[in-house]
């Protein structure tokens, strides 16, 4: 699908006439005052543009292929997906406009909302919902989405709007899955669409110029009219953080994502609301457990007993985090008190002991890969490699670009990283999506049968009593046992908004927050 040309989007001045009154009569022998030529007076013009501060450039605009947050947030709101969470991150009808499951949980029935239509004008039907999903699965589409949907059997078309589901076994987690922007509906036939666009979402991609700004336009013909307030939406694209505070300031941009530091430098500043919440996202060192010496379990453990997490919260978060393991506090439903994990004790003596038991007594130097242009991932990273000092472990910090980091995750190839995921509200992509053997996101190697078989029974478990339970042990493996993960903190995250500006964002994400935003 061809990319559209920029346009302009300005509203033409309004013009108002303000009349000038003669007073009373004049006297028959005076000449009558001159009636004064109605003057025009320019009356501001509605803001019709919402400028987002971008702190990362996109690498990509497929949803199935891009798994980076700096496009998500932008494919986000040009693509839909079948389902959607709410504010109160419940799962709610979108696309697919309701849904049923039989009795034996191995059929799913979705009934699609009519008069949705793709921004080229073709109707979204079921055989575009029905190609989607043979795309997500087909490996060579590489799709970060593809473990999501390892039950999928079939797709049935019955009708334009009917959809089945046809799954090999029970999926407690199947229709949240389908809330996630990676997992959006394209056209049949989409072709390559890392640059081009071809989506049915409330926003359509006008034009990208790179290092500058990603230019969103209004779909005239969205389907649900009450959202995508702003005629355009322009991210702007400014890395760093001290030029995004200069501008919010100014009211050169209207929203901006900022850290708990600048938070608070913002507290009570003309102009700007500092609105903040708790992230379903959480901070974490990733291992690669292919790698010597980090395929010894004991040198995986005495890494997280030499961790000081407290001191990464307080010091990198200013204590606006909260403790987590894999998965995010704010998901209360699944995560574990981070008080019941051995390995969160922050103890040298029995980290050396354990480097000791693996071969390691001297300790070792190794590299920590960081993103430079997140300023949290790279002060978490210099706190690891203090911490890490103490136990012999020498780590030199690798700082890379956006993109080159972004490869390095895919490449499974790296030693130690610093990273963040979000968690979702559905323990299976917590667990299954990043530690399973045949996981999406597992880039660190890390493969457990008994692992494997806890996460796929919690999938096919009902019962939610059962299925915590098989979480809950599958949290406790993780953490204490097989450590291919570091989880750090979840931090709140914190938003600069313009005083004129309604934007209330939350864990549902910043898409759902955008396309609800309008001039106060």
């Amino acid at each position: 699908m061809k990319k559209r040309v920029l346009a302009g989007f300005f509203l033409s001045m309004t013009l108002v006439l303000s009349a000038c009154s003669g007073g009373g009569t004049a006297p028959s022998n005076q000449s009558q005052p001159q009636e004064q030529p109605a003057q025009e007076q320019p009356q501001t013009p509605a803001k019709t543009e919402l400028i987002v501060a971008a702190e990362q450039e996109p690498v990509g605009f497929d949803p199935h292929k891009v798994p980076a947050a700096s496009s998500a947030r932008i494919y986000g709101l040009i693509y839909d997906s079948l389902t959607k969470l709410d504010e109160n991150l419940e799962l709610i009808p979108h696309l697919a406009e309701k849904w049923e499951t039989s009795e034996d949980g191995k059929t799913i029935t979705v009934t699609l909302a009519q008069g949705v239509k793709f921004h080229d004008g073709k109707d979204l039907t079921a055989e575009d919902v029905k190609f989607t999903f043979e795309r997500i699965l087909n490996p060579d589409t590489g799709s970060i989405s593809k473990s999501y949907f390892s039950s999928l059997e079939s797709i049935e078309v019955k009708d334009p709007t009917t959809v089945v589901f046809h799954l090999k076994n029970a999926d407690a987690a199947f229709m949240a899955n389908t809330s996630s922007a990676s997992t959006a509906i394209v056209p049949v036939g989409a072709g390559d669409l890392t640059k081009d666009t071809a989506g049915s979402g409330p926003y359509m991609l006008e034009k990208y110029e790179s290092g500058q700004y990603v230019l969103l336009k209004k779909n005239p013909t969205y389907f649900k009219p009450e959202l995508a307030k702003m005629e355009t939406i322009k991210f702007q694209i400014m890395k760093d953080e001290a030029e995004r505070l200069a501008a919010i300031r100014a009211g050169k941009i209207d929203v901006s994502m900022v850290s708990a530091d600048s938070a608070t430098l913002l507290q009570g500043k003309e102009g700007v609301e500092v609105k903040g919440y708790q992230s379903l996202e959480y901070s974490y060192l990733g291992i690669n457990v292919n790698k010597k010496p980090f395929d010894d379990p004991k040198v995986r453990q005495a890494i997280s007993y030499a961790v000081d997490r407290n001191t990464i919260v307080q010091t990198v978060w200013k204590g606006e985090a909260a403790l987590t393991g894999p998965i995010a506090p704010a998901v209360k439903g699944f995560a574990l008190d981070t008080s019941s994990y051995d390995t969160y004790n922050h103890n040298i003596d029995k980290a050396k002991a354990l480097l000791a038991e693996a071969g390691y007594a001297n300790g070792f130097e190794t590299v920590i890969d960081t993103a430079a242009t997140y300023p949290d991932m790279v002060e978490t990273a210099i706190i690891l490699q203090q911490q890490l000092k103490a136990i012999g472990i020498n780590a030199k910090i690798n700082q890379l670009e956006w993109g080159n980091y972004i490869d390095v995750w895919k490449s499974k190839d790296g030693n130690l990283m610093v990273g963040r995921n979000t968690s979702g509200v559905d323990a299976d992509r917590s667990m299954r999506f990043f530690f399973h053997s045949a996981g999406s996101a597992n880039v660190w190697n890390y493969s457990s049968p008994a692992y494997d078989e806890l996460v796929e029974k919690a999938l096919m478990t009902v019962n939610p009593d059962e299925r915590k339970k098989m979480y809950d042990q599958a949290q406790m493996m993780l953490v204490n046992e097989d450590v291919p993960n570091l989880f750090l903190a979840s931090p709140k995250n914190f938003y600069a908004v313009r005083d004129n500006i309604e934007f209330s964002p939350s864990a549902a994400g910043e898409s759902f927050a955008l396309v609800r935003a309008s001039i106060k």
